[in-house]
């Protein structure tokens, strides 16, 4: 009773309270013809050990020197690096990193294979990038932030996943972050979201600011819409997807050209922001409920063996309640040509069963990680890998 009156007080105020809200129209919404859908063609389980959960927080898909494809995930509880076979989902290595002493990685958060003995870390208490060997042994830090107090201001926080990973450009990294604050006119033009790291000499440099006409001025408090989800195009430029635009904006490497094309579904609707004064005092229930009541959308991701793409749509809940989580939203595909010409979409089930977060591509199609509710013990990591179909 009292957690129930709790909630119905912060409602009370946060109905009460306006502010600079903004609505992202969907201007295409029922106007969308569909001529293909995904379906479900195959599915691969990988046996786990006992120490290992299913939902690997980070994978990537690397071909080692004898063309061999591994499927590497992050075991967060080991703090380690794991490799598998793809093709036979045997279990070949790790790569472990100690949380102590002079090759500490307190948290790996996310990684990228460039060789057996050049993996990039994310180490994230320390919002640094360090290179390491196989053996877990640090050869250099790289700092992706100052240490004054405010820096979260300034400089981007990284929450990486496998559809927001390292993304390697000839001798270049891109570290995609974020901020989890609202962004205000006088910083919006400031703060630049994305790290770029020379491997050559591990200069840094910080890329690409968010939509103000979405983000400025505006309460998307908690992280959740201010999550930037990158892809790398054929022709070699970046594309963000943003949870709150049903708009993709692309960037062109070397210059500060961007522009901005279609890219939504056609059942989304309009999106909201938050409804509530002061941002960094919006009451974290608040926020929850707003953005799993809103269509949110998430990774884009290029598929280089069908030339197309794929975009998630994590569905509105509208009469969404406290109990719910984002997990509880239906998912949806939305497939595009490489001119983001919409092909057509399909629903998948809840995030309770489509971890869509670890989704990624190979010759046989768009793998993405799902959930067995019979697979009680967790012992196995799946993947329902699914492909087009026309429609007649």
């Amino acid at each position: 009773m009292h957690i129930r009156l709790y909630f119905v007080c912060f409602l009370f105020v946060f109905s009460s309270c306006s502010n600079n809200q903004v609505s992202v129209k969907n201007e295409k919404e029922g106007k969308l013809n569909s001529t293909y859908q995904l379906m479900v063609s195959d599915e691969k389980k990988i046996a786990l050990d006992s120490e290992t959960p299913t939902r690997p927080p980070y994978m990537q898909i690397y071909t080692d020197s004898t063309g061999n494809r591994l499927l590497t995930f992050l075991n967060s509880y080991k703090n380690s690096i794991y490799f598998y076979d793809y093709d036979n989902s045997s279990y070949q290595k790790k790569t472990v990193y100690n949380r102590e002493g002079s090759d500490a990685i307190m948290r790996v958060a996310g990684y990228y294979i460039k060789s057996p003995d050049s993996i990039y870390v994310y180490n994230m208490p320390m919002t640094e990038v360090d290179l390491t060997n196989s053996m877990g042994k640090v050869k250099n830090r790289i700092s992706l932030r100052t240490n004054e107090p405010d820096w979260p201001d300034r400089y981007p926080q990284y929450w990486l996943k496998t559809v927001n990973p390292f993304i390697r450009i000839g001798n270049k990294i891109y570290l995609t972050g974020q901020t989890f604050r609202s962004l205000t006119m006088s910083n919006i033009m400031n703060f630049k979201f994305t790290a770029c790291i020379d491997m050559l000499n591990n200069a840094i440099d910080f890329r690409y600011t968010y939509p103000k006409e979405i983000y400025s001025d505006t309460n998307w408090e908690d992280g959740i819409a201010t999550q930037v989800y990158p892809c790398l195009s054929p022709d070699g430029n970046l594309i963000h997807s943003f949870p709150a635009s049903h708009d993709l904006y692309v960037c062109e490497l070397n210059s500060n050209v961007i522009t901005k094309i279609y890219g939504g579904s056609n059942v989304a609707t309009a999106i909201h922001s938050i409804d509530y004064d002061e941002p960094r005092k919006t009451p974290g229930e608040l926020c929850l409920v707003h953005y799993v009541q809103q269509d949110m959308y998430g990774a884009i991701i290029y598929d280089n063996y069908r030339k197309i793409y794929y975009r998630f749509l994590e569905r509105g809940i509208p009469n969404a309640t406290i109990q719910m989580t984002m997990k509880d939203k239906l998912i949806n595909v939305i497939i595009m040509n490489e001119k983001f010409e919409y092909l057509g979409e399909t629903t998948l089930g809840t995030g309770k069963e489509w971890n869509w977060a670890n989704s990624f591509v190979t010759e046989e199609g768009l793998n993405i990680e799902y959930l067995d509710k019979n697979d009680l013990d967790e012992n196995y990591l799946i993947f329902k890998i699914l492909t087009l179909k026309k429609l007649s």
